[in-house]
């Protein structure tokens, strides 16, 4: 049976107790909003026709995103600054509960799991997930991967028999170019319309941008999106990817040929594993795997991206308590203390610069904690499938060669 929980209203009062106790903290002063501000700039340079993909912002910061996250962002120069980093803020918060909401009605979930008790079970991990380092970096900064994540996982939560499946992860494809890897994973796991339907909402957006801003698409379209370095350091210790963590076990950013290498096997079989969830109806786990690979193999996955493998954390937490399993439960708990503590920033950043490329062994675990954690977890994900494929082998025996379709079939129950 499962454990009742407080009432709706309780657990929006322990979310709005818990992002009043943040912003009162230490977390909740000098934000910046960094990244806001350039949104803002990018916005302002489509109006007045400047050539955006050769612009720089305060900071050095160029503008990283499709055309059509310009086109989108000229609504941020209309309200003042004072006004647009609460209405940013006050969203995003609303999103995060949205965004593990939605996790929470993947398959199977969704089939024992009322909306009524994801919504409350949503708010009470919001409550927890706003302390997390991704989701703080998220709000600090002013980003807008709380937008990206809950696009994402709108879409996959739908039925698959919704002719509009995958319009929303197309639309978060066309604002930022990552989240691409959910339509290969909605094309391995056989859901060949959604991916369908995903590509044609990013072509029609790539032709929106050249209709409107010719110029800037066939810059951005031209060579710039490919263009790695115009994002920041790679050996920077909020670069959580498997790019990132090469550069800085090496003492050295040349690591294009290695990474590369790594990245490709990496993706593959990230997304073997994520499509054979997804096959046999687990969408928690292929969801949850699918995150994890788009985050370790590309260039560049700040911190702030990682708040994709928030609902992954919180999916597992909830999967080891319904099978009663205290192991899984306590690495979903050690996992949430690294975020929640901030470990990635316990080494020197840039100071003095380029200081990431000279750590220590045990500032490396540090600065490489969420990428060491999702290779983790997706070699546990394999030994498991391994396993699994071995025993149920053994429980039937060789099968009959004019029976591999049924075979096949047991395998994917």
């Amino acid at each position: 049976m499962s454990r009742p929980l407080p009432p709706l209203a309780a657990c929006a009062a322990i979310y709005g107790v818990s992002i009043a106790a943040l912003l009162a903290s230490h977390l909740g002063h000098g934000w910046g909003f960094v990244d806001l501000t350039v949104y803002r700039y990018g916005g302002e340079a489509v109006l007045h026709g400047a050539h955006l993909y050769d612009l720089r912002f305060p900071g050095a910061l160029a503008f990283t995103y499709p055309p059509l996250s310009a086109l989108l962002f000229t609504g941020l120069t209309l309200p003042a600054p004072e006004l647009l980093r609460p209405l940013l803020t006050g969203a995003s918060l609303l999103l995060l509960p949205l965004m593990l909401g939605f996790a929470l009605r993947l398959r199977p979930l969704d089939a024992s799991l009322t909306r009524e008790r994801a919504i409350r079970l949503a708010l009470l991990a919001s409550a927890l997930a706003v302390w997390l380092e991704p989701v703080w970096t998220t709000l600090r900064y002013g980003q807008v991967d709380l937008v990206i994540g809950a696009l994402i996982l709108y879409d996959l939560s739908r039925p698959d028999s919704s002719r509009f499946k995958g319009a929303g992860i197309g639309l978060a494809v066309a604002l930022k170019l990552t989240p691409a890897i959910f339509a290969l994973y909605l094309l391995l796991s056989r859901r060949v319309r959604a991916a369908a339907v995903c590509a044609g909402v990013f072509l029609a957006s790539v032709a929106l941008g050249f209709a409107l801003i010719p110029g800037d698409s066939q810059a951005y379209w031209g060579g710039a999106f490919l263009d790695s370095g115009r994002v920041g350091r790679i050996e920077n210790a909020a670069n959580q990817s498997l790019r990132g963590a090469f550069a800085r076990l090496a003492h050295s950013t040349d690591v294009r040929t290695v990474w590369l290498c790594a990245a490709v096997v990496l993706a593959l079989a990230g997304l073997a594993l994520a499509a054979r969830a997804g096959r046999r109806g687990d969408d928690v786990e292929g969801v949850s795997l699918c995150a994890l690979t788009g985050l370790l193999v590309s260039p560049i996955s700040w911190s702030h991206h990682w708040v994709l493998a928030v609902p992954a954390l919180m999916l597992l937490a909830v999967r080891a308590r319904r099978r009663r399993s205290p192991v899984v439960l306590a690495a979903a708990v050690a996992v949430a203390i690294v975020a929640l503590v901030h470990m990635i920033w316990w080494v020197p950043v840039n100071r003095p610069r380029h200081s990431e490329l000279h750590l220590n062994v045990l500032q490396l675990v540090y600065a490489d904690a969420y990428v060491l954690i999702a290779i983790v977890a997706l070699a546990a994900a394999g030994v498991s499938a391994l396993r699994g494929r071995r025993s149920r082998s053994h429980a039937r025996g060789p099968a009959p060669a004019g029976h591999a379709w049924q075979a096949a079939s047991v395998r994917a129950s």
